[in-house]
């Protein structure tokens, strides 16, 4: 800053980084005045330079000097304080001013990138909107109240789209786990059919779908492709529902209140339109494969195919004779005289309990699907005609169709010709009106007016030749007339659609609660988004009901995963009940009963849906449910209890191997394959399974409307199917998930939209799935693992010490720790007591 003359003060500069330093006066010109300025400008005319700009003589003030530099400042003395702490600070302002600089620069690229990412998010989001739109139409994308009067009065003209669902190729589940290889699907490749693609997809998405379709004005029919048949077997419970489903697609001209439920639509409201059909098509159909193409409009099997309807039979396989040639015994402790789950270890044929079971519940089961049948096809046939039916064998396609169980059969599957036979004549149709239009407009003209009479007219000949042509390759029949789609749409194409107008509508709602919190901030805020048109949806947050699905047999990761989303649910306030979903043939009573107590203190009203099996163990953690719903193909009950005790002490003596422990007698060592089985130990685990099994009864009597000794009756492991378990009071209800949705909606929430959130939302099945995976790859095995190596030895490598599976059983045994916990099991079969086993759970 320049010298000021009135305060005496030196003139200082800015060196360096921040820094103020005083400088010398001497260095500075003697005179800073006018008088000076005019005698450089003489000087300098005089030598013929130009005054620079604003100099002395014009009147303006000349600018001033550059000042000289400042001498250099000598350094400073060692061990100066007030120097080192002008340093320090000198630092501290650069820092700051650094870092102030990048603060700045990542402000500047991080709105820059928001800016970018914001008008990227607003183009998919609208990209995205128009294909829905263009899908679906534009109801379907948007909410009618946002719709200006002339965009809503402009008419959608909706497609004739009829869905395909490919059941040849599809399997259904129960619940997709993500993460989880599926090693069958993988195995299957390269096998012929298995080159084939495989869609895998929850049965209640499916379910949702078809419901969807019915309601969708683009989706003019149904039509399965069942192939050869279906690949991947499908359980009957998930048969029933998807039955429903489709019965609601038969009757879209109504609107239904209580939806999946197997009677005549008793709250029924009429929708505009009519009803919409649906077609199935086979090579040849099987029992459980006719039971779901039974509930379509039309059932259309190839001329030299096949109704193989021999009703259901179950089949149980027996070990007891491999254990005893190889020296293992199998110590099995149970309660019910029903309780069949370890027979596979322990008989080589049905016992006389076993044989009542499976005889009850395979007549019900027949008895069942008789009746969807009959009412699905409106057959009157009695209990002769069906015997007859089975004990017949295979039907012809002629013989099927002179008694009424299919439609038409064609030598070919007929869609693709009942699409191009529809094309043509929609296209035959739009020429014959626009020659219409013509005649109308031509006056005077009678040589015009005939020739247009015989355009039309050649234009209806050749519609009526294309008709001939059809009846010719496939036959007259009413089901070929009704079809009226012209176009296809695949059920992946279909489900992404839907997955993805899902999304859009997510994105409203979350834009939707942004503008809420803006406009509660402030009366200008919400003043000034009315302006722009962005008013918000004041309605309030919709209640939730949460669906837990349970599924596969229970064991220690299942019931982690089970609990988990548990505490997550109740910590919502938006959940106003839950529905348990189970699919689970039983397992470890530890697990089951970790469930039920964590679904106890859940403090929410909870509803039970049971799906192909709910019994044992799955029966058993649906006691503290408000209301059962189940199937009447659901398998359930199976109230009971088993332990076991393997013992394989004599198969390691004939290879050498022996074992010992201490101290003797001790109860520690008990579940050791290699330990005998000593009258302590049998006292000691016959005890517990009388324990368990009373307390599993006193639950069923707490938590259904039975006393104990009602609960004993239908208890003895016996397993019931759904309608036999809603005559003996262990479920309340039939219907399947959507029943027991819709009641807990009706009886739990209140506001008009309500959410339903699925879980678990993630899934430990990789852990599982990796596990078996080094099993294959030659990990050492489970304590239990031997029963594997044993059945294995015992199939095909009979005699051979130097097999594989003999080696894997000389290191199981060789390797054994000690079982952490005793196998007391709530199964309903040996398939999953053998799963249980295998898994160590």
């Amino acid at each position: 800053r320049p010298f000021d003359t009135q305060n005496n003060q030196q003139p200082t500069t800015r060196i360096g980084h921040g820094e103020w330093h005083s400088m010398n006066k001497e260095s500075l010109p003697t005179k800073l005045n006018a008088e000076y300025y005019r005698r450089k400008n003489l000087s300098m005319a005089t030598e013929g330079t130009k005054p620079p700009a604003g100099a002395g003589g014009g009147g303006v003030e000349p600018p001033l000097p550059p000042p000289p530099q400042a001498a250099a400042r000598p350094p400073s003395p060692p061990g100066n304080p007030q120097a080192s702490k002008a340093n320090s600070r000198g630092v501290f302002r650069r820092a700051l001013i650094g870092a102030t600089n990048v603060v700045g620069r990542t402000l500047r690229i991080g709105g820059m990138a928001f800016g970018i990412v914001s008008a990227v998010t607003i183009a998919t989001y609208y990209f995205h909107s128009s294909q829905v739109d263009n899908y679906f139409g534009p109801a379907a994308s948007a909410d009618d109240d946002d719709k200006d009067d002339n965009e809503s009065s402009k008419p959608f003209k909706s497609k004739k789209r009829v869905l395909v669902l490919p059941f040849n190729n599809l399997k259904v589940i129960e619940r997709r786990k993500r993460g989880q290889f599926d090693f069958q699907s993988i195995a299957q490749k390269g096998t012929g059919r298995g080159n084939q693609p495989t869609i895998a997809m929850e049965a209640k998405e499916l379910v949702k779908i078809i419901h969807h379709a019915a309601s969708d004005p683009n989706i003019s029919a149904l039509y399965a492709d069942f192939g050869e048949g279906m690949r991947h077997p499908m359980g009957y419970a998930h048969i029933e529902e998807i039955r429903n489903a489709i019965r609601i697609f038969n009757e879209s001209h109504r609107v239904h209140r209580d939806p999946n439920v197997n009677h005549n639509p008793v709250f029924a409201m009429m929708r505009n339109g009519d009803p919409k059909p649906s077609y199935a098509f086979g090579y040849g159909f099987q029992w459980n494969e006719y039971f779901l193409a039974s509930a379509f409009s039309y059932v259309h099997l190839q001329a030299r195919g096949n109704l193989n309807l021999f009703g259901h039979a179950t089949m149980n396989m027996f070990v007891r004779g491999a254990l005893d040639k190889y020296g293992i015994k199998a110590h099995v402790f149970r309660h019910g005289k029903y309780k069949n789950a370890p027979s596979i270890l322990t008989d080589k044929t049905y016992s006389k309990a076993h044989l009542e079971s499976v005889q009850s519940m395979t007549s019900s089961l027949n008895n069942t699907i008789c009746t969807c049948i009959e009412n699905s096809r409106a057959l009157n046939f009695d209990n002769v005609m069906w015997q007859s039916i089975f004990e017949y064998g295979s039907l012809t396609s002629s013989n099927s169709a002179e008694i009424g169980l299919v439609d038409s059969i064609p030598p070919v599957d007929p869609l693709i010709s009942l699409l191009d036979f529809n094309k043509g004549q929609e296209g035959l149709k739009n020429q014959i009106k626009k020659w219409d239009k013509v005649k109308g407009k031509i006056k005077g003209s009678e040589k015009a007016n005939a020739q247009v009479n015989t355009i039309e007219k050649l234009l209806e000949e050749r519609s009526e030749n294309a008709g001939e042509k059809f009846e010719i390759k496939f036959g007259r029949h009413e089901s070929f007339s009704r079809f009226p789609a012209t176009d296809t749409t695949s059920l992946e194409e279909y489900r992404y659609m839907l997955n993805k107008r899902n999304t859009i509508e997510g994105m409203r709602k979350i834009t939707n609660g942004g503008l809420l919190n803006l406009s509660a901030r402030s009366s200008a805020t919400s003043m000034m988004l009315d302006s722009l048109g962005l008013t918000p949806d004041m309605a309030p947050l919709s209640d939730k009901v949460a669906v837990v699905t349970v599924d596969g047999s229970i064991g220690s990761s299942l019931s982690y995963e089970i609990i988990r989303s548990l505490r997550q649910i109740r910590k919502d306030a938006r959940v106003k009940a839950v529905v348990l979903r189970v699919d689970s043939p039983g397992g470890g009573v530890v697990s089951s009963e970790a469930i039920l107590e964590e679904i106890k203190i859940l403090d929410k009203p909870v509803i039970c849906s049971m799906s192909n099996a709910a019994a044992s163990g799955g029966y058993y953690i649906a006691m503290n449910s408000e209301k059962i719903f189940a199937n009447p193909t659901t398998l359930t009950g199976s109230i009971g209890v088993f332990g076991i005790k393997l013992d394989a002490s004599e198969l390691a003596n004939s290879y050498g191997i022996s074992g010992d422990y201490y101290p003797h007698g001790s109860h520690a060592a008990a579940n050791h394959p290699l330990t005998p089985l000593t009258p302590a130990m049998k006292d000691n685990t016959a005890r517990m399974v009388l324990d368990y099994y009373d307390y599993f009864k006193s639950i069923v009597a707490n938590g259904r409307p039975l006393s104990v000794d009602e609960v004993e009756k239908v208890a003895q492991g016996r397993v019931w199917t759904g309608e036999q378990a809603k005559e003996v009071g262990l479920v309340d209800a039939l219907g399947g998930l959507d029943r027991a949705i819709s009641y807990a909606k009706t009886a739990h929430t209140k506001t008009e939209q309500v959410d339903v959130d699925h879980w678990p939302k993630e899934s430990v099945g990789l852990l599982g799935s990796v596990g078996l995976l080094g099993l294959f790859l030659g990990q050492k095995p489970s304590n239990v693992g031997i029963v594997q190596a044993v059945l294995a030895t015992a199939i095909g490598r009979e005699g051979n010490t130097k097999s594989g599976s003999v080696e894997q059983l000389l290191s199981a045994l060789t390797e054994l720790k000690f079982a952490e916990k005793p196998l007391f099991m709530l199964a309903m079969d040996e398939e999953t007591a053998m799963d249980i086993i295998m898994r160590g759970e």
